[in-house]
């Protein structure tokens, strides 16, 4: 048993996906930003944001993620088995202290979608949707929380996870996962898209910390801005789905 190095995710390494939407925002949006991200696991993202300088708000029901505590770590091993350690990890808060980061960061263990009031120049959501904590919350309401989070003129990120096939014949749970196409009809009014990617066929994903087996998914990405001068009132949002 030992631990995860401190200055790397116990999640994996920062995509350059991540990296170019960092640079989209810079360049579109400047410099010293309110940021608010759902889900921020062990401090993977958030740090990044951090570093650019923005002040973030990092929401984390997971108290381990958070703070840091033992995990069943899968490792995979040549021949594709996958043996579990029992691992001590690094949470959000000590891997954000090591970095010297901690005056612009505010982590939050409360449920963002039952609790958030404020509004943000970025909100970044990644895989968030589907996990356990959430999903109690019908999709649509947690769709929306997100959006009225965003501030007029802001932008938001999220990645999610898509029924298997169209059929959904693997009775995935509706208030996790959304089926294909779904996601753009959630920004028809008031709202820029400015990219929309979904997987048509299902990718295996590797084991990894919450799910310690080889796994299929359909991923999907939307990246939109609010429009300015958004008519609907931010507590008073009526919307039709």
């Amino acid at each position: 048993m030992g631990a995860v190095t401190t200055r790397v995710s116990s999640f994996g390494v920062v995509t350059t996906t991540f990296y170019t939407l960092l640079n989209y925002i810079k360049d579109n949006d400047g410099e010293n930003l309110n940021v608010c991200e759902v889900g921020c696991l062990d401090g993977k993202y958030t740090i990044p944001f951090l570093k650019k300088g923005y002040n973030v708000d990092a929401y984390e029901m997971n108290m381990i993620y958070l703070y840091g505590g033992h995990v069943q770590y899968p490792i995979v091993k040549e021949d594709d088995s996958v043996i579990i350690q029992r691992r001590t990890i690094y949470g959000a808060e000590d891997r954000i202290n090591i970095e010297e980061l901690h005056d612009k960061v505010n982590l939050c263990s409360d449920n963002f979608f039952k609790c958030n009031k404020k509004q943000y120049d970025v909100v970044y959501s990644k895989r968030a949707l589907h996990r356990d904590e959430y999903a109690d919350i019908p999709m649509k309401d947690k769709i929306k929380s997100l959006k009225d989070a965003v501030k007029e003129d802001g932008i938001m990120y999220i990645e999610y996870l898509m029924w298997l096939d169209d059929k959904n014949t693997d009775n995935l749970n509706p208030n996790q996962y959304i089926k294909q196409c779904e996601m753009q009809n959630y920004f028809k009014d008031g709202w820029e898209i400015l990219s929309y990617v979904e997987d048509r066929k299902c990718i295996i994903d590797k084991p990894h910390i919450g799910n310690p087996t080889f796994h299929k998914h359909r991923v999907g990405m939307i990246k939109v801005r609010k429009n300015k001068n958004y008519e609907n009132n931010y507590y008073n949002i009526n919307m039709i789905f």
